[in-house]
C-alpha cells in the first residue's frame, strides 16, 4: 500500500536551525536558481572514500546458517576526488589514490596543497567555458587569502596583518586596541584562495550552505559507486589492486542519465527548501517577542509573546 515504517517528523527539526544557516541557504538558492535560469553549466566537485570494509551489513540467514563475516579493518582505503554535472562526470578530472593512513576521517587524507594541485592540473583545464563551480566548505577548500586575525591571535600576527594592509599601528598598542583597528579595516566577506584561482579562469564559484550536502547531486553519484563496490565486496577481502578495479568500474557505471536524475532530484529539494523557508519566515514574522529590560522580577511580565495581526 506504499507505507513505510519511518520516524515521524517534528517541528523541532525546523525551529532549531540557526539563522546563519537559513540565510546561507537562502542566498545559495537565490543564486543557483538564477544560474539555472540562465542555462549555465553547473559543476559539482567533492571527495569521498572507498575501502575494503565497504560491504553490505545484512544478509539472508537463519538459525542454522552463520552470517557472512565482514572485516572491520580498513587496510586498503582509496580517496576519490571528482566533479560532474548533468553531462556526467567531468572527463579528465578523476583522481583516485591510496590513503596515507588506514584510520580517521577521509577528510584528514586531503590537504590544501593536494587539492590545489588537482584543481590546477586536472579540474580547471577540463571545465566547460564560463562554468559555475559548486563546492562545500571543507577546510582544504577554504584556505583564506589575507586571513583576518581573531581575538586569540598573537600580537605579532595582528601587527603583521595591519602592516600588510597598510594600516597604521604601533608596538605600544595593546591587543585590544589592535583588534579594534583590525575590525575597522577587515573586509566584510572572506576571500578564499581556491575561489580566486577558479574565478581567474573565467568561472564562478558557489559555496554550498553549511550542513546541506543533500543539495549536491554528486553525493548521489557517490552512493551509487559505493553500492556497486558493495556488490563485489561480499567478504570485505578485496586487495588494493582489485579494489581499484572495482571502483573504476563503479565510476564508469554512473552514466549521464544517472546524473540528470540526480540533478532533477536536487532541483526538487531546492524548490522544497525555497518554499519551506518562505513559509517559515512569514509564520515567524507574525510573532513579536518583547523582553523586559527593567528590574521587574515577575516572570510573566519579563517575557511576553504578542501575536501580530495580518493588518499590522
Amino acid at each position: 500500500m506504499g507505507y513505510k515504517w519511518q520516524k515521524c517528523h517534528n517541528k523541532r527539526r525546523i525551529l532549531v536551525e540557526r539563522p546563519a544557516v537559513v540565510f546561507a541557504r537562502s542566498n545559495y538558492l537565490q543564486k543557483i536558481r538564477q544560474y539555472r535560469e540562465n542555462d549555465r553549466d553547473i559543476v559539482f566537485l567533492d571527495e569521498t572514500w572507498v575501502d575494503n570494509n565497504l560491504t553490505f551489513k545484512k544478509c539472508w540467514r537463519n538459525d542454522y546458517i552463520d552470517a557472512i563475516l565482514t572485516d572491520t579493518s580498513s587496510t586498503n582505503r582509496l580517496i576519490l576526488v571528482h566533479a560532474g554535472s548533468r553531462r556526467g562526470f567531468l572527463d579528465g578530472a578523476k583522481l583516485l589514490f591510496k590513503a596515507g593512513t588506514v584510520t580517521g576521517d577521509y577528510h584528514g587524507q586531503m590537504n590544501s596543497t593536494n587539492f590545489e594541485k588537482w584543481v590546477t592540473d586536472m579540474f580547471i583545464p577540463n571545465l566547460p567555458p564560463s562554468s559555475v563551480v559548486v563546492m562545500d566548505n571543507a577546510p582544504y577548500h577554504s584556505v583564506q587569502e589575507n586571513k583576518v586575525p581573531t581575538k586569540s591571535s598573537t600580537k605579532t600576527v595582528m601587527l603583521e596583518w595591519l602592516t600588510r594592509n597598510n594600516v597604521e599601528s604601533s608596538l605600544s598598542m595593546r591587543k585590544a586596541e589592535l583588534f579594534d583597528v583590525i575590525k575597522l579595516h577587515a573586509p566584510q566577506e572572506k576571500t578564499f584562495k581556491m575561489d580566486q584561482l577558479i574565478r581567474s579562469h573565467g568561472h564562478e564559484v558557489l559555496r554550498l550552505p553549511p550542513y546541506m550536502c543533500d543539495l549536491s547531486p554528486i553525493e548521489l553519484a557517490w552512493a551509487k559507486i559505493k553500492r556497486v563496490v558493495r556488490e563485489y565486496n561480499v567478504n570485505s577481502d578485496l586487495t588494493l589492486t582489485r579494489l581499484k578495479e572495482v571502483t573504476e568500474m563503479a565510476i564508469n557505471q554512473v552514466t549521464e542519465i544517472d546524473w540528470c536524475e540526480f540533478d532533477d532530484h536536487v532541483i526538487i529539494l531546492e524548490e522544497h527548501y525555497w518554499q519551506k523557508d518562505g513559509l517559515l519566515e512569514n509564520t515567524i514574522d507574525k510573532f513579536v517577542i518583547e523582553v523586559s529590560d527593567g528590574e521587574d522580577t515577575d516572570s510573566d511580565s519579563a517575557l511576553s509573546v504578542v501575536y501580530a495581526s495580518d493588518s499590522d
